[in-house]
């Protein structure tokens, strides 16, 4: 079974989480999200920080649905379930990440982002590392 593809998507979304998550550190530090007018944030320190954060989120929702699909054609039904399960972290990371910038940056939501970010990198990890197995016990 050919995993080229899906290690590959791993490696990218891999890099992205970790794009991801420093933008969040940059805006937790540095970035002013008004209660008042909270989408209103391109105005107020740190909004494109905030913009591309919002941008590579939703990239990163569309490379885990890609992903959820490669899966689903490697046909291991372990590779699509962490993959739907990371997926659903990742919505639940954008609902959470809404929710943020409507309350004016509350620190609850921040940590709840960041625990998502955590579950999902594990995850991502978990499954690159069943494929790196699957493609030795391949080799010989």
């Amino acid at each position: 079974m050919n995993y080229k593809t899906l290690k590959n998507l791993l490696i990218i979304i891999g890099v992205l989480l970790f794009i991801q998550y420093w933008l969040g550190m940059v805006i937790n530090l540095f970035a002013v999200i008004p209660k008042t007018i909270p989408l209103n944030f391109l105005n107020y320190s740190g909004g494109l920080e905030v913009l591309a954060h919002i941008t590579n989120g939703f990239l990163i929702l569309i490379i885990s649905v890609v992903m959820i699909i490669y899966s689903i054609k490697v046909t291991n039904s372990i590779y699509s379930k962490l993959t739907i399960i990371a997926t659903l972290f990742i919505i639940s990371a954008i609902i959470t990440g809404l929710i943020f910038i409507l309350e004016g940056m509350n620190n609850s939501f921040s940590i709840a982002m960041a625990m998502i970010f955590i579950s999902t990198y594990t995850l991502y990890f978990y499954l690159f590392i069943l494929i790196i197995k699957a493609e030795n016990q391949a080799k010989t």
